[in-house]
């Protein structure tokens, strides 16, 4: 019966292996410190020099777009992440959109859409026909002209539908809506560039408004002076405020849904 022979591994047989795995851990470690050493080499040969920001704006300041970049633009002009860049500036105001892309060799451009105000928010702050609030700039004037709306966070498409459709109404009459409110309690305020304030509470202003022009003709047969205010509140008639015509005054209020008092 043939013996089995067990081979002893010799002493060079077992340290190869530990001298391959400890040359593998060496060259791992050798190509990370390669590799940042490259990344930072190749972040100073190769940064980005210029930006360069397209599209017509006015109300868009070139400090705060500058200002934003500052803070995203470390890295080069290859590594630098374009999806970061937009997001920060998208939070600039009056930007509605950005897309960014790299010109090469070494420029970012920034095309910017700018929000178009369609009428003042508030005190000190403009609306976008789209419903998107934002900030009044210190430095542009010639907002004053737009109408003047208000209203609760979350209302303002509301506001504006209903200031086109009752624009729609007055306008026919040859006056304009100059201001229109909605309050914390849901009550509708509206102002028109005669002078002339509509108080209508909570009802639908539009039917409380054709109710009302309904009416007018009747009101101004009797009446010697001029409507400051209209209450539409009450659910079977309405409450007018007057005020005298100055004498100086003979062209009237600006606007015609109110005509001319009667002489005498």
């Amino acid at each position: 019966m043939a013996r089995l022979r067990t081979r002893q591994p010799k002493p060079r047989d077992r340290l190869i292996p530990r001298l391959l795995v400890v040359m593998g851990l060496f060259l791992v470690i050798g190509l990370y410190v390669v590799r940042d050493w490259v990344v930072v080499c190749f972040e100073r040969l190769t940064p980005v020099r210029y930006v360069r920001i397209e599209g017509p704006f006015d109300g868009i300041e070139p400090g705060q777009i500058e200002g934003a970049l500052q803070k995203v633009l470390h890295a080069s002009f290859l590594t630098v992440d374009l999806q970061q860049v937009e997001t920060v500036v998208r939070g600039v105001p009056w930007v509605r959109s950005v897309k960014v892309s790299r010109v090469w060799p070494d420029t970012l451009a920034v095309e910017l859409e700018e929000l178009q105000p369609y009428a003042r928010w508030g005190h000190d702050r403009l609306v976008a026909a789209t419903g998107e609030v934002f900030d009044r700039p210190s430095s542009h004037l010639g907002f004053d002209s737009l109408v003047l709306l208000d209203g609760p966070l979350g209302r303002e498409q509301e506001v504006i539908a209903m200031q086109q459709e009752l624009e729609q109404r007055f306008a026919a009459r040859g006056d304009h809506l100059v201001a229109l409110t909605l309050s914390g309690r849901l009550a509708w305020t509206a102002t028109l560039e005669s002078g002339l304030e509509i108080r209508y509470g909570s009802q639908n202003p539009m039917a409380a408004t054709d109710r009302l022009l309904s009416l007018l003709p009747k009101i101004a047969e009797n009446r010697d002076q001029i409507m400051a205010s209209v209450d539409l509140r009450y659910p079977r008639g309405l409450a007018i405020s007057w005020k005298s015509l100055p004498p100086a005054d003979s062209k009237g209020p600006k606007g015609k849904l109110q005509t001319e008092p009667k002489n005498g």
